[in-house]
């Protein structure tokens, strides 16, 4: 019996190369913006003078906010991320900062169940 040439099978798809994977060191880099600010409601005139350290402390959460921003981004810039001595400076002042805005929050908590 023959076998009849009318019927075409369909071909398959070529395996994929490995040579075609990418590489770590071929990626772009990626530019990020550092604006992470967070929506703000302002006070009522009368109840602004009973809140200066309230506010006092809004600016140095987010003034460590955009410190924790611009150090991410330094960490994951290219030129970081060859050297092991840059990047664990790095990953330590992200762990620093990570730290005192938790001590910040806490003591936030604390100062408002107090009140």
């Amino acid at each position: 019996m023959t076998p009849d040439r009318s019927v075409e099978r369909p071909r398959a798809q070529p395996a994929a190369s490995v040579n075609t994977l990418p590489r770590a060191h071929t990626t772009p880099h990626i530019k990020r913006s550092s604006s992470s600010r967070t929506p703000t409601t302002a006070d009522p005139p009368d109840a602004e003078a009973a809140h200066k350290p309230h506010e006092l402390n809004q600016e140095t959460l987010q003034y460590n906010r955009q410190m924790k921003t611009a150090v991410t981004e330094l960490l994951n810039d290219a030129r970081v991320t060859r050297g092991s001595q840059g990047s664990r400076c790095l990953q330590n002042i992200l762990m620093e900062a990570e730290r005192d805005l938790k001590a910040n929050r806490r003591e936030s908590l604390n100062m408002h169940r107090a009140n």
